[in-house]
C-alpha cells in the first residue's frame, strides 16, 4: 500500500517537473526570439491553427445579437459605399482598381471583397467573403477589430450607425442599385492605395526622372 502510494506521488512530481520543463522552454524560445514577429514571416502550422481556431472560437461564443439599426436604401447604402472607400478599400480592394498590394503587408493577409476583371471593373465578391456568419460577425468585427491582426478597431471613429451602414454596404456589395453603384465606382481612391494603369499619366514632367507619376486625388472625408 505505501509502495503504491509512493509511486502515485512520484508520477505527481514527474508531471508537475514536466510542466515546468515545458514552460521554461517555451518561455526561453520567446524570448530568444523563436517567434518571428515581422508581418510578412510564412506563419507556421501550429501558429496557423491556433490564430484560426481561436479567433473563430471567440467569434462563435462571445458575439452578441445587435440588431441593425440602419435601413437599406439608396441613401443608406452610399453612406457605406464612401466610409467603404475612405477606410476599408486600401486593404481590402475597392471598385476602381485590382486587390489592394497592402493585404501582402498585414498578418494575416487581409480578405478582398473586389478584384478588378479583364476590363478594369470592379467584380464583387460580396461582404461574407473571408467572414462567414451573420451580420452580427460584421458589425462585431469592424466595431472591435481582431487581435494580431492588421484590422483596427473602428468604435473609435465610427458611429454603430457609419457601422451598420458598412455591413449593409458590403452585404449587398454585388447587387447595388445602379446610381449606388455608378456612385462607387467614381468616388476617390484613397491615396495609398493601388491605381489602375488608366490613373497613370504618360507624361514626363520637365526635368523628371522619366517615371510615371500617378494623377493626384483627394481623400474621401471620413
Amino acid at each position: 500500500m505505501a509502495n503504491g502510494r509512493a509511486g502515485f506521488w512520484r508520477g505527481v512530481l514527474w508531471v508537475i517537473l514536466l510542466e515546468v520543463l515545458a514552460g521554461l522552454g517555451f518561455y526561453l524560445f520567446v524570448s530568444l526570439g523563436g517567434l518571428p514577429m515581422t508581418a510578412d514571416a510564412q506563419p507556421g502550422a501550429l501558429e496557423t491553427w491556433a490564430a484560426h481556431v481561436s479567433m473563430h472560437g471567440w467569434l462563435g461564443h462571445h458575439v452578441p445579437h445587435v440588431p441593425d439599426t440602419v435601413a437599406v436604401n439608396d441613401q443608406t447604402l452610399m453612406h457605406g459605399a464612401a466610409l467603404y472607400q475612405a477606410n476599408c478599400a486600401v486593404c481590402h480592394g475597392g471598385a476602381n482598381y485590382a486587390p489592394s498590394e497592402l493585404r501582402n503587408g498585414v498578418y494575416p493577409g487581409a480578405p478582398q471583397f473586389v478584384h478588378v476583371n479583364q476590363e478594369g471593373h470592379g467584380e464583387h465578391h460580396g461582404g461574407h467573403h473571408g467572414h462567414k456568419g451573420p451580420d452580427d460577425f460584421g458589425y462585431y468585427i469592424i466595431k472591435h477589430g481582431i487581435r494580431f491582426t492588421g484590422m483596427p478597431a473602428w468604435k473609435y471613429s465610427m458611429s454603430d450607425d457609419d457601422i451598420w451602414s458598412v455591413v449593409n454596404f458590403m452585404q449587398n456589395m454585388d447587387h447595388l442599385p445602379p446610381d449606388v453603384q455608378a456612385a462607387w465606382q467614381k468616388m476617390p481612391m484613397s491615396p495609398i492605395a493601388p491605381q489602375p494603369a488608366s490613373m497613370q499619366m504618360n507624361s514626363t514632367p520637365s526635368g523628371g526622372s522619366g517615371s510615371p507619376t500617378a494623377s493626384s486625388s483627394g481623400s474621401p472625408a471620413k
